[in-house]
């Protein structure tokens, strides 16, 4: 009855790490697409005049 009890305990605290380990992956990739979105959204604010120049002075 012992190792049935120590076995379960193991057990338990496999899957309390397994699911520790998952949400911290997860909330990384996460914050590495909010990070990527964010510097694409600069990107294209940066781009952005640029374009509208080129687009002046071919209407001149």
């Amino acid at each position: 009855m012992k190792a049935y009890k120590v076995k379960s305990l193991i057990y338990l605290g496999c899957f309390i790490v397994a699911a520790v380990v998952y949400y911290h992956i997860e909330q990384d990739q996460k914050f590495q697409n909010s990070f990527l979105a964010s510097q694409t959204a600069q990107l294209e604010a940066q781009d952005q005049p640029e374009e509208e120049k080129k687009e002046e002075v071919d209407l001149n």
